[in-house]
């Protein structure tokens, strides 16, 4: 199989069925353009672009035969590195893909190639991102359900969701991704999400006011002022994880 580098740029609408689609075409016409923007990245350039348009049908057939075709760790490392947050992913995206279907070996085993290196890099902070957030997230009750909000770097919420439905099987919880604009619904443990959406307004109820006003009470009455050490408090929990924490509002 022969895939020729074009100078060409190319820009969809960002979503994993538009990638799909685009694997499709630079499959079908042998040849990876250097740039594949979205509409967010394409403001930050000033090539002239390409617009695929998304076919949601050519996406699920691209998909099967990656899933026929490719080992399913392989499959995994795409999906995962579709969701990272990586300058060009989609570029490196296509060379895995192409790697992937050219070889039967694993693809972290082709840290050699900088577009492995890089997405591999990128996957390991979307996943130690998720691990910090299980400790971080700080729920809310808001009438019978828990809520949440979150201020993610990385797509990290889809990833989140699997341990908050196992940690609480008989709960309904809500997690707001404000970065991606992104709702989760957790119902006795089954997940699904609202896409491009604004933060649900509630109202908290006076006993959640209490509830939190009394462990705000409680976490300074076992301060030691004389024991803090900001810096090892940062490496433990970095302020960026402290603007949706209760115990810093």
């Amino acid at each position: 199989m022969h895939i020729e580098r074009t100078t060409d740029v190319w820009e969809y609408d960002g979503s994993y069925y538009g990638f799909l689609t685009v694997v499709y075409h630079a499959f079908k016409k042998n040849s990876f353009p250097e740039m594949i923007l979205t509409p967010e990245t394409s403001v930050e350039t000033l090539f002239l672009s390409e617009w695929i348009d998304t076919n949601e049908k050519i996406a699920k057939k691209m998909y099967e035969r990656l899933v026929q075709r490719v080992r399913k760790e392989n499959v995994q490392f795409i999906v995962e590195g579709f969701y990272c947050s990586l300058k060009n992913k989609e570029r490196c995206l296509l060379e895995a893909i192409y790697l992937a279907l050219t070889s039967k070996d694993l693809l972290t085993n082709h840290l050699g190639h900088p577009a492995i290196l890089a997405l591999q890099k990128s996957i390991q902070a979307l996943f130690s991102e998720v691990h910090l957030f299980t400790g971080f997230v700080r729920f809310e009750y808001i009438g019978t359900l828990l809520y949440s909000q979150i201020t993610p770097k990385h797509f990290s919420l889809p990833f989140l969701c699997p341990h908050f439905a196992r940690r609480y099987p008989n709960e309904t919880l809500m997690i707001y991704d404000e970065t991606h604009r992104l709702l989760a619904m957790i119902e006795q443990s089954h997940i699904r999400f609202i896409e491009n959406t604004d933060p649900p307004a509630f109202q908290t109820h006076d006993s959640e006011q209490d509830i939190q006003q009394n462990w705000r009470t409680f976490l300074q009455a076992v301060t030691i002022d004389e024991r803090k050490n900001e810096r090892v408090q940062l490496s433990h929990l970095p302020k960026r994880f402290r603007g949706n924490m209760i115990d810093f509002q």
